[in-house]
């Protein structure tokens, strides 16, 4: 198995490993967080599960500001994607963000990752593998073809939000799917191989292959140090991903910061400002 090389709180991660998996509960449900914003506001979170191609049982936490299926409106939906070893619940502090603005939000698990388990077929090892990176496009479209199947969404108006290597997943996903997926936001996405130094995860062997309309937030400090001499740097990772991205295509990236992926919504409040006004502009 390749070994992959991104950026970790903890440092470098140099063998994929399983972060979570737990059992399906669709059809449970929770409500919260409580959201500081807006006196009195308060939004349900559903947790749902639908099937990918290849037979796995994505999970999911779908978020739809209250009222919206009793008034019959459709409202545009907004699929967020997390970071490597990381899960759907890291974006629970930003729902409300978009909640406010009257997006659905569908914050998934990828295959390998908090509830979504791997596939069954038969692997010779139980570990996370770059192949099942490669192929979390399936999840996405699964997430989408659950999405049409929601009266209170208009499939028509899909964006997607990815973290990290998220944000790579994003960008395939925009790539394979462009007629689904209107509009994107990358946060710091980077992914390389460990040996060779390679971008992985970026639509390589997919075809057709068009992504499109995908603004990239990341910080111009935001580097892998290899060793004395040589490093690796997300903001020409964003930049690489936005030479084969299709207008419209915005690459932001922020001087003299090391924020990474979430950190640049928790700590830019500009960043927070350039996706709001992305989605209401493209989406």
């Amino acid at each position: 198995m390749k070994t992959m090389l991104r950026w970790c709180s903890v440092g470098l991660s140099l063998v994929l490993g399983i972060w979570g998996c737990g059992d399906d509960q669709q059809g449970n449900r929770i409500t919260g967080p409580d959201f500081k914003p807006g006196p009195g506001r308060a939004y349900q979170l559903e947790l749902v599960s639908f099937p990918s191609a290849d037979g796995v049982q994505v999970s999911a936490l779908f978020g739809d500001p209250q009222g919206s299926l009793k008034s019959g409106q459709r409202l545009p939906v907004v699929i967020l994607v997390h970071d490597l070893f990381g899960s759907k619940e890291e974006w629970v502090f930003f729902l409300d963000q978009l909640l406010q603005h009257q997006y659905l939000t569908l914050t998934i698990d990828l295959r390998g990752h908090g509830q979504t388990p791997l596939p069954d077929d038969n692997r010779d090892s139980p570990d996370l593998s770059l192949e099942d990176l490669e192929k979390s496009y399936l999840d996405v479209q699964a997430a989408l073809k659950w999405i049409g199947t929601q009266p209170q969404a208009d499939a028509s108006r899909i964006a997607m939000i990815g973290n990290g290597m998220g944000g790579n997943v994003t960008f395939v996903s925009m790539g394979v799917f462009p007629a689904q997926i209107r509009t994107a936001v990358a946060l710091s996405p980077g992914l390389w191989d460990s040996q060779t130094l390679q971008p992985l995860v970026v639509g390589a062997g997919l075809k057709p292959f068009a992504p499109h309309s995908i603004l990239y937030l990341v910080g111009a400090d935001d580097v892998i140090p290899i060793d004395n001499t040589e490093q690796l740097e997300f903001a020409r990772f964003s930049n690489t991903l936005a030479y084969s991205t299709g207008d419209p295509k915005t690459v932001k990236i922020f001087s003299n910061s090391s924020d990474h992926g979430l950190d640049l919504l928790h700590n830019k409040p500009e960043a927070v400002q350039l996706l709001l006004a992305w989605l209401e502009t493209y989406l």
